[in-house]
């Protein structure tokens, strides 16, 4: 394989993007001088019906300090993880539909390689073979190495 230069790996917490954060580790020992870019995408949603308290529907500021506070927490256990490679790890924190930000995070980095999971944290995901990971693959100009 060619020089890499900039692996973008697609990461939200669930076993399955943990193993393709498994590869992407190999993979910078392999290449040294290689950069990763672990992105995670928010999607916006709406308050589910068991977040009601009992005044009413949690504030959009609710919602969006406790997306916050899942982006922190999985800062810290990325580079926790990718602890020996810390210094060629970046994280990004994103809004919008998962497969549109983790290929315009792959053209702004001018990323070599996307690395996924097939499925992420949401059951539909599981159910429709990871729809995510199915549109990256259609829509990158990057190779795509998805993880099961």
């Amino acid at each position: 394989m060619r020089h890499m230069r900039t692996i973008v790996w697609a990461v939200d917490g669930s076993e399955c993007s943990w193993r393709a954060g498994e590869w992407a580790a190999q993979m910078l020992g392999k290449w040294p001088e290689a950069e990763l870019v672990a992105v995670y995408v928010h999607v916006p949603t709406v308050p589910a019906a068991d977040a009601w308290t009992g005044i009413g529907l949690p504030t959009v500021m609710d919602v969006e300090a406790q997306e916050s506070a899942i982006g922190r927490e999985l800062r810290e256990k990325v580079f926790e993880r990718f602890q020996p490679y810390a210094a060629r790890v970046v994280f990004r924190e994103e809004y919008g539909a998962p497969a549109d930000v983790i290929v315009d995070a792959a053209e702004a980095v001018d990323a070599d390689l996307i690395v996924i999971g097939t499925h992420g944290r949401k059951g539909l995901d599981r159910v429709l073979m990871g729809s995510v990971s199915t549109a990256v693959m259609h829509r990158a100009r990057q190779a795509v190495w998805v993880v099961r």
